[in-house]
């Protein structure tokens, strides 16, 4: 059996944030992903979202679309109910944002541990995401978390290590070998594309040619060697997740400068055109 992509749509992502105050019901979301080709959406589950969480859940079944859970514990217990939750809506997997700040590598090390052995009890799976303001803020220090937890994958959001280290290209060696040890532990990619200054920017816009090229490039590596290490009829997720202002630009009327749902379905096709090239090349 072969291995499988699949490219999710992001709940949060749907959200408009748009002067006229106009939001979409849930209901249109989910239509609107099913017929733009998305095989699933992830849903962030912290305390205040619990009520769009059990408003969802019938549509992930009546739209026949997977889904992924988004969690921002402080401490581990709060991912049991996290866990329970995934059980209930067969989540592919939880996205772990812990808001935690451990000072010491092995401090992280020991929160990572311990969040995995209570997934693998709860017979749920779990990985860390790369993001800012949490433990993998630093991407140096997960470097190091990783060295210490050779269990641990990354769910790949490459655009915050992108800003927070503040990268210039060409890409150094230093930088270059931190971000591909992040690749060689993917277990879920975000389309998002950032430059040294912008976490999320025009993919079409010329000007970010070369930020798109390398997103591309890393993009394509992580998906060749997680296809090289995980077992046939494993499933790689992509996820697309442009967020609302203020990680859309807006210009001064508050509004957005491009359309974030064209936007995804651009990364959307890129995804499945690569995978199908590799698809290809292994046939």
């Amino acid at each position: 059996m072969g291995h499988k992509l699949e490219v999710f749509q992001s709940i949060w992502a749907m959200e408009r944030r748009a002067p006229d105050g106009m939001e979409w019901p849930m209901e249109e979301k989910f239509r609107m992903v099913k017929e733009g080709g998305y095989d699933g959406m992830s849903i962030d589950m912290a305390s205040h979202d619990i009520p769009t969480v059990e408003e969802a859940k019938p549509l992930f079944r009546d739209y026949e679309l997977e889904n992924i859970l988004v969690a921002f514990p402080r401490g581990v217990e709060e991912m049991k109910p996290v866990y329970d939750m995934a059980n209930e809506l067969g989540s592919r997997f939880v996205a772990i944002n812990a808001v935690a700040f451990p000072y010491t590598p092995q401090e992280g090390a020991d929160y990572v541990r311990r969040a995995l052995e209570v997934a693998a009890e709860m017979g749920v799976e779990a990985h860390f995401e790369l993001h800012r303001y949490t433990l993998t803020n630093d991407l140096f220090f997960t470097e190091q978390v990783m060295d210490l937890v050779p269990e641990m994958e990354i769910v790949a959001d490459l655009s915050h290590a992108v800003v927070s280290r503040e990268i210039t290209l060409p890409l150094d060696e230093v930088h270059k070998a931190a971000f591909d040890k992040v690749l060689a532990r993917c277990a879920g990619l975000q389309g998002r594309i950032a430059t040294r200054e912008q976490v999320q920017i025009a993919v079409h816009w010329p000007q970010h040619a070369e930020w798109v090229a390398l997103f591309h490039h890393w993009w394509e590596d992580a998906m060749r060697q997680w296809r090289a290490r995980k077992p046939g009829g494993a499933i790689l997720n992509f996820l697309c997740e442009l967020g609302p202002p203020p990680y859309g630009i807006t210009g001064e009327d508050g509004t957005e400068l491009v359309d974030r749902w064209d936007q995804g379905l651009i990364l959307k096709d890129w995804a499945r055109a690569k995978w199908a090239e590799l698809d290809a090349e292994d046939a």
